[in-house]
């Protein structure tokens, strides 16, 4: 039974993904092309800063695998967190769920379906990404490709079915104890120890304090570092990644195995444990999901501050537009709670990168390695953020979109404002990143600000481009039989939209890597030399984010004219 859902599954996902339509076409050959051009500036990348670390920057093995290893912690947390909401949608509000449930099909098998419908659904892209990264990082070691094939099948991808393993134990227990205490005082416990969990991370394992240490042990700087890493690192996933890694990288097969055989081992262990929960309790939670759900919705009986009823400053056609897309967004508690846990992880990441102490760090271009690295991620979040929750704003509208198209509305106005909500929401996380990461680097610049102007320079294009392309591409792609904005999020145009920004990233990056590198440099002291440095990167960069904002504002313009 198991084996012929899941053959049926397949079929129609081939059915639908080599779809004749124009869109579906032009998915497939623009998909085509930036999944080449991203698996490609993927491997470049992940191969040229190797070899950078290692080569130029001379950081040592172990310390840039301790590097490596935050970065998969990092990984490992993000896709727990995702799976947790996306499964939540998947395991208890999907419709084909509830379809199963009526058919001679065990609870048991239905779990499995939906969960590997989930962690397939939701990691292709990520697969693809981390090869690339793979392959790239292996092209310094010279590993030939079988070697990096296994490593991505028996070691890259059970860390993250443990990532989504846990994440199904764990959500199991939030429905079993909401079923108790309350949805949402669940959310807030598992919200505050996921933010402690994550604050203990990285206040134990902060790499710059090993880096600040690193001259005063060189040339046995492996040695030194093995000794510092806090004993707790030993027994998380992302770091028996890094130990296999750095040991394969030294040869010493020998010691690499046994991590790999401790991850295989504890991953079969808890997907077992996953599914003999799932036995025993997933129909039960089932039903207490049915309850729960009218609890977590919004009282209507009280008059508050987006109430219909209220009055506004704005015109009424923008009243009521902005208090129908604030009240939708609230009524889904995955909306919401999705939004506090990205938003906690941005805050995090910027006090955490606010705090990094640099004075003491004596290692070539550390410096501008730290911060084009903070720089990288923290774009990567603010992309996340708006593929997450502006991609899917025009195809949530769903079929009852007909009556607001046919409302005495302009449709540039609907674009125009679900642009302002988004953008506003962003541009406030992305100048907050931006200003608390640069805060340690204005000693090493000389006392200059300039560098945090021109961050915030960087974040406000970042921030109107990324959701300009989000919100057309999201209108283009849209998807509009589809009520779960997870899974809006996750479909083969959310992957291209995302994939596009990616890119877009990395040209920033490119373009602002030779003015950083010499506000950095000792050379370059005077006011007028730093801001004329900076003039041309940052006009290219405007010009280029102008074009692409221009071209996601006609798409989406033109996507809201077309029928649905």
């Amino acid at each position: 039974m198991l084996i012929h859902i899941l053959r049926y599954k397949l079929l129609s996902y081939i059915k639908s993904t080599f779809d004749r339509k124009p869109s579906s076409i032009v998915r497939g050959i623009a998909s085509l092309l930036v999944f080449g051009g991203f698996a490609y500036t993927a491997y470049l990348f992940s191969a040229e800063v190797t070899r950078y670390m290692l080569a130029h920057a001379h950081t040592g093995l172990y310390l840039f695998h301790t590097f490596v290893s935050m970065i998969l912690f990092v990984f490992f947390v993000a896709v727990n967190l995702g799976n947790i909401i996306v499964s939540y949608s998947t395991l208890y509000r999907s419709m084909e769920v509830r379809f199963l449930l009526t058919k001679p099909i065990s609870f048991t098998s239905i779990f499995i379906l939906k969960f590997l419908d989930n962690f397939f659904y939701s990691s292709t892209t990520l697969f693809l990404g981390a090869f690339m990264m793979f392959l790239g990082y292996g092209s310094y070691f010279n590993y030939p490709l079988h070697f990096l094939v296994v490593i991505m099948l028996f070691v890259f991808v059970p860390f993250m079915f443990l990532s989504a393993s846990l994440a199904g134990l764990i959500l199991m227990a939030i429905m079993k104890l909401a079923g108790k205490i309350g949805f949402k005082k669940v959310l807030a416990g598992i919200f505050i120890i996921y933010l402690f969990f994550v604050y203990i991370f990285f206040e134990k394992s902060n790499p710059t304090m090993l880096v600040e240490n690193l001259n005063r042990f060189i040339p046995d700087i492996d040695a030194y570092i093995s000794q510092m890493v806090p004993g707790f690192l030993h027994y998380l996933p992302n770091q028996w990644v890094a130990e296999f890694l750095y040991y394969s990288a030294r040869g010493d097969m020998a010691h690499a195995l046994p991590y790999a055989g401790i991850l295989i081992t504890v991953t079969a262990v808890v997907f077992g444990a996953c599914l003999f929960v799932a036995h025993r309790f997933y129909y039960k939670s089932w039903l207490i999901s049915l309850q729960v759900q009218p609890s977590a919705e919004i009282s209507h009986r009280r008059r508050h501050i987006f109430d219909f009823r209220s009055k506004s400053i704005f015109s009424p056609q923008v009243e009521v537009l902005l208090k129908k897309e604030i009240l939708t967004f609230l009524r889904e508690t995955s909306q919401w709670v999705h939004l506090l846990v990205m938003v906690a992880l941005a805050g995090i990441f910027s006090v955490s990168a606010s705090h990094i102490n640099l004075m003491r760090a004596r290692v070539i271009d550390l410096h501008m390695i730290i911060y084009l690295v903070l720089f990288t991620f923290g774009g990567f979040m603010i992309s996340g953020l708006a593929l997450r929750f502006v991609f899917p704003m025009i195809g949530l509208e769903g079929q009852a979109f007909w009556s607001l198209k046919t409302s005495p509305v302009k449709q540039s106005k609907i674009f125009q404002l679900k642009f302002i909500m988004g953008f506003l929401l962003i541009l406030i996380v992305a100048e907050y990143i931006t200003i608390s990461s640069s805060v340690p680097f204005i000693r090493a610049t000389g006392g200059s600000r300039m560098l945090i102007w021109f961050g915030v320079f960087n974040a406000f294009w970042i921030s109107f481009t990324t959701v300009m392309l989000s919100l057309g591409f999201g209108g283009y792609f849209a998807n509009y039989f589809e009520h779960n904005p997870i899974r809006a999020a996750s479909t083969q145009g959310a992957t291209l939209t995302f994939l596009i920004t990616i890119i877009y990233l990395i040209l920033i990056v490119i373009v602002i890597i030779v003015p950083v590198s010499a506000l950095f440099s000792k050379g370059i002291t005077d006011r007028y030399s730093s801001e004329a440095l900076i003039t041309l990167p940052g006009a290219l960069l405007a010009f280029v984010s102008g074009v692409l904002s221009v071209f996601g504002w006609i798409i989406g313009q033109r996507s809201l004219k077309k029928d649905f």
